[in-house]
């Protein structure tokens, strides 16, 4: 039996702090199970090989014609989608805002553009382990990671959403320039700059305090630390030395694994792997979703032991 199991992806000990997130959210991607058609229909697209033509509606039966709007996705674009659904921690969507002024068809060539740019080293690297990459690749999604997380609790909001908005609502002209979408506000502030940078944070804060819309609720970070994702990490490592070897084989062929995890109850953090990994990946429904590494090599041979000898 051949294992591919290299030392990176049960050692994270070298880490420093600062990449603790997104390796633990790169780790977690890679241990998405059915995804590899979907990384190969990436690859695909970004080799020109997809279709970006949409397929006819069918007709309608009262009228004999098509509808006029096609609700249809081409092949390109559903490769798109799938891909973004895979790697949302390391593609900032948001930041393609800014296309929204040009014609449907400029817009859509270029974002494909800026997409690309963002999906092809992912796809690439999808089955490298973090401690694996170059650095620079390390450090370019750290960057992301750091971004994406300070876009998700305040950024500043685009004419796109206040026009739109103004046209579905219709509210008055002189009104505070406030609405809100899910767990979101988007307010306009007029800052007096002469005044103390103190002041004008408690200001803010009084304006936010004010506008906040009932039943939203917070994020508790208290008593979570940097340490708390390494320990996911830890827990993960755990479970993929649990998928290739037994606990017996661990210490003739790993010792270095051994004796780093000897203290853990392994079984206890496999299963506690599992609820991290569904916590982390932010599906509908996570309790339907397996990480690859979730079979262990003892089940795996109970398993095989039972099928019929041909």
């Amino acid at each position: 039996m051949i294992i591919n199991l290299k030392r990176e992806d049960w050692d994270f000990s070298s880490l420093q702090s600062e990449e603790l997130l997104p390796a633990l959210r790169w780790e977690i991607r890679r241990e998405c199970a059915g995804v590899e058609q979907d990384i190969a229909n990436a690859r695909a697209w970004l080799a020109g090989k997809l279709s970006t033509k949409r397929a006819p509606m069918p007709k309608d039966k009262r009228t004999g014609k098509r509808p006029r709007y096609n609700i249809n996705f081409s092949e390109a674009y559903k490769a798109c989608l799938r891909a973004s659904c895979i790697f949302p921690e390391f593609i900032p969507v948001g930041e393609s805002i800014w296309l929204h002024k040009r014609s449907a068809k400029s817009n859509r060539a270029e974002h494909d553009r800026w997409f690309a740019g963002y999906l092809r080293p992912l796809v690439d690297n999808y089955d490298v382990p973090w401690l694996c990459l170059p650095e620079s690749e390390r450090q370019r999604l750290c960057k992301i990671v750091d971004r994406i997380k300070d876009m998700n609790v305040v950024r500043i909001g685009a004419w796109w959403d206040a026009v739109g908005t103004f046209k579905k609502q219709k509210p008055d002209a002189y009104q505070p320039l406030k609405f809100d979408y899910s767990d979101y506000t988007t307010v306009l502030l007029t800052i007096n700059w002469c005044s103390s940078k103190k002041r004008i944070l408690a200001a803010i804060g009084k304006i936010v305090r004010q506008i906040e819309p009932p039943g939203i609720k917070h994020w508790d970070r208290r008593g979570k630390k940097d340490r708390d994702q390494l320990v996911m990490l830890e827990r993960l490592a755990v479970m993929r030395l649990l998928h290739h070897y037994t606990l017996s084989e661990l210490k003739l062929r790993l010792p270095d694994a051994w004796s780093l995890y000897s203290h853990r109850k392994w079984y206890d953090e496999r299963r506690q792997a599992l609820k991290d990994f569904r916590s982390v990946i932010g599906y509908s429904e996570p309790e339907k979703f397996f990480p690859k590494s979730w079979e262990t090599k003892a089940q795996h041979s109970r398993n095989a032991s039972k099928l019929p000898a041909k």
